[in-house]
């Protein structure tokens, strides 16, 4: 017993952390809203820049948001070798350092090559400064505690979209100019040093087990949420992945047509959606007076944060069938992507259908996705399986910036949502191949370390917190 005291507390930082557990997870969850997601929260801060005179083009604009998308999607893998290579306070310095940079840069956002970089710079580290915190799960021993901390981190990523949400109302009603608020928001990279420095450990966490030596048979848990208990992980009984793909080596599955389906299908939904987000404030100039523009701006602004309302639905889904959630998210886009091209001016169905779906998509989209990997591929190139597909959903990024080139040059959006629409109809039959474990009920007897076990076979679905994961083993 002694023994084990004593490895649970060599490390005083680990020591600091456990002896207020809820004070250093609440710092942990609101160093993620602040930061990890709020790019995607562009189309509240677009038109406060266009108010103030920057003077861009529609085509840079959408450039300067897909590059904050963009570095979102592609900082996972380098953060997550800076985890596993030095740990969570270098990263979380590192990241720190990256964000103050990019707001330092986004205050002189009248030059159009500053915002791009710090836009992309915003991206890029956010996820870095919440990777570091995701350990924390491990402050709470028990599994409802860390899933609770974990679901937090889900809907800080994606609540996230609110900070620029605020600024525009800030704005309106006392003047705030975006150089002042990036600069004034400068405090918080500042106090992501400071706690990096000050707080956060050179290692990550452990259970308690874990740092008492004892065995951990189970080799899909991931480093950074060690014991984590998911509340959305599959209660399905009899249900047991491909035993020819679980934990199966890099090779096999990249070989697979079940993973490219699957990044495939998240590639194209959040291009879709990011398109929306880049372009909405164009689209309603085009299809409505500015009055009623400005209204449904704000509108949207204000339900982009409250995605995360759908993880209920999600979770029921994903333990009910993995067929309904992917097919659900593909009636969702079709839906709202019809009206976009035939009733772009409706305010009733813009606000209570398009709006909530494009809200709600993104968290239904990477829920799936997260749970996917681990239920069919298993969790020992977990990372790097997240990693490459987030690569591939930056690739079709790319079409984007062609995308709204295209609909300025013809002062219309209807063409691009066209395209965008018809890409949605192939992904009801994509479907069927990225769940090649649909309609097995016959368990299988697992081997130590070969399958994944049901305590650890679906991680919390979280927008952008999964991305942070580097490979696990």
């Amino acid at each position: 017993m002694e023994n084990e005291t004593t490895t649970t507390e060599s490390d005083p930082r680990h020591v600091l952390l456990r002896k207020k557990p809820l004070l250093w997870a609440s710092v942990g969850v609101t160093q993620t809203l602040l930061t990890a997601g709020i790019v995607f929260g562009w189309a509240s801060l677009l038109p406060i820049l266009r108010d103030e005179g920057v003077d861009h083009s529609p085509q840079q604009f959408a450039k300067v948001f897909t590059a904050g998308a963009v570095g979102n999607y592609l900082s996972t893998l380098l953060f997550g070798m800076t985890m596993d290579g030095f740990g969570p306070r270098i990263a979380a310095v590192l990241a720190s350092l990256l964000f103050g940079l990019g707001l330092l840069l986004c205050s002189y956002s009248e030059y159009f090559s500053c915002l791009l970089i710090g836009f992309g710079l915003l991206g890029f580290s956010g996820p870095g400064i919440q990777m570091p915190t995701l350990h924390l799960a491990n402050l709470f021993p028990d599994g409802g505690g860390s899933a609770l901390y974990m679901s937090s981190q889900a809907a800080a990523f994606d609540g996230g979209t609110i900070v620029f949400a605020l600024v525009r109302l800030l704005f309106q009603f006392v003047g705030l100019s975006t150089p002042t608020f990036f600069r004034l928001y400068l405090i918080v990279p500042g106090s992501v040093l400071l706690t990096a420095l000050l707080v956060w450990p050179d290692e990550v966490l452990e259970t308690k087990n874990s740092e008492a030596g004892s065995e951990d048979t189970s080799s899909t848990r991931s480093p950074y949420v060690g014991g984590a208990a998911s509340p959305y992980r599959s209660p399905r009984k009899g249900v047991t992945p491909s035993s020819g793909l679980v934990n199966a080596p890099l090779s096999t599955v990249l070989r697979h047509p079940s993973f490219w389906a699957l990044a495939t299908w998240v590639s194209i939904h959040i291009l879709k959606l990011n398109f929306v987000v880049a372009t909405i404030n164009d689209q309603l100039d085009d299809a409505v007076d500015k009055d009623q523009a400005e209204s449904l701006i704000d509108v949207f602004g204000g339900m982009l944060p409250f995605g995360f309302v759908a993880l209920p639905l999600v979770a029921w889904l994903l333990n009910t069938s993995v067929n309904w959630i992917i097919q659900l998210a593909n009636v969702v886009g079709l839906v709202y992507g019809a009206i976009l091209v035939w009733f772009p001016s409706s305010k009733w169905l813009l606000t209570f259908v398009v709006f909530p779906a494009v809200a709600t998509s993104r968290q239904m989209v990477y829920s799936t996705v997260f749970h996917q990997i681990g239920d069919v591929f298993g969790f020992s190139n977990y990372g790097v399986l997240l990693g490459i597909t987030n690569i591939l959903v930056s690739t079709f990024s790319m079409v984007q910036n062609p995308l709204v080139n295209w609909s300025e040059n013809l002062q219309d959006y209807t063409s691009a949502n066209s395209v965008l629409l018809t890409l949605t109809i192939p992904l009801f039959f994509v479907a069927f191949w990225s769940n090649p474990t649909s309609g097995k009920t016959k368990p299988k007897p697992q081997q130590k370390g070969k399958y994944v076990d049901e305590e650890t076979a679906l991680l919390p679905p979280m927008s952008r917190m999964q991305r942070s994961y580097s490979t696990a083993q």
